[in-house]
């Protein structure tokens, strides 16, 4: 799901409504009506940080998909709608949740509307005020929203289309930031849009474009080794993080120009924000190299053949080493 600046710019919230779920009752707390008031933009904000999540697309027979779309199609459907889906939300019982709401707001920007799915924790703050004796009085207030990134737990940023277009979801699930919990696929009934194997192949092919595009800037050991390098990071970790994985692999030479090029690719695959575990059995050590001198020279190493050409980065400039049982002249 992309939204331009512009979109992002007049991205308003068209209707709001909160439950109370998981308090340790048989049932959620189920309410008419939240005026929104004077937070439209503190909720905005926090919808719109989902934007950096991960992307999903609902499974077949999604029943959470069949009740957002009675809301896209018929607005009268809100609240019950948001009422049956808190319901949904509360019964999956876990101990390991904690009590909060379940916030449901649908989201309008020119001619796209959008549904955003938050689980807020409750958070339990300490206010103060200053007395005219100046004395301060202290305030515990139990149920609270904060900007804390660990009171939104769980949130889902919905786009739903007609026809044969694939609907869109991105996920920020906070308890598995690489993936997401049993729990909350199974509320939305989802499935990533991309698997493991998938992503994981994206980023090779991505980071060989940025390399090639920047090779005048970068060290022969980057540029003569992009493969080789790319299995070697992906074997030492375990999950992709566009910055964590952008600083070891480039290191020192990752300049603005280069991690403009990389987060714009990210972009255009459509994997900006995703973080997912690397399928280590996705890339290959070696891959057939081929080399230009900047006189002219080149060289092509099959497969089979690249342990037989060594390259060394010397003052004077690369010495490159063939060892061959025989050599033939074309």
């Amino acid at each position: 799901m992309q939204l331009s600046d512009k979109e992002i710019e007049n991205l308003s919230i068209e209707k709001f409504i909160f439950h109370v779920v998981h308090h340790r009752n048989d049932e959620p707390i189920l309410l008419d009506e939240t005026p929104i008031g004077d937070f439209e933009d503190f909720f905005l904000k926090r919808a719109m940080e989902t934007l950096r999540g991960n992307r999903f697309t609902f499974a077949d027979g999604s029943i959470t998909r069949t009740l957002l779309k009675q809301v896209m199609d018929d607005g009268s459907q809100f609240v019950p709608v948001s009422k049956t889906l808190a319901q949904t939300f509360h019964a999956g019982r876990d101990n390991r949740i904690k009590p909060g709401v379940m916030i449901l707001m649908t989201l309008v920007t020119g001619q796209r509307k959008l549904l955003s799915v938050l689980k807020y924790d409750h958070e339990e703050a300490v206010t103060y005020e200053i007395t005219d004796d100046a004395k301060a009085i202290l305030k515990a207030i139990a149920n609270s929203f904060t900007k804390s990134a660990d009171a939104l737990q769980k949130s889902a940023l919905i786009e739903i289309f007609g026809g044969d277009d694939a609907d869109s979801i991105v996920v920020v699930d906070k308890t598995v930031r690489h993936e997401i919990t049993d729990f909350f696929r199974g509320f939305l009934a989802c499935k990533r849009l991309f698997d493991d194997k998938q992503m994981t192949q994206a980023v090779e092919a991505l980071v060989v474009e940025v390399v090639k595009k920047h090779q005048n800037d970068l060290p022969n050991d980057i540029t003569q080794n992009v493969r080789d390098r790319y299995y070697d990071t992906v074997q030492k970790r375990d999950k992709f993080d566009a910055a964590e994985f952008f600083t070891e692999f480039f290191g020192a030479h990752g300049s603005a120009a280069v991690r403009a090029s990389f987060d714009k690719g990210l972009v255009k695959k459509g994997m900006d924000g995703e973080v997912f575990k690397f399928d280590k059995g996705a890339v290959k050590k070696q891959r057939p190299q081929k080399y230009k001198t900047a006189e002219g020279v080149k060289i092509d190493v099959p497969e089979q053949a690249s342990d037989t050409v060594k390259t060394a980065t010397t003052a004077a400039g690369t010495v490159i080493t063939i060892t061959t049982s025989r050599l033939t002249s074309l």
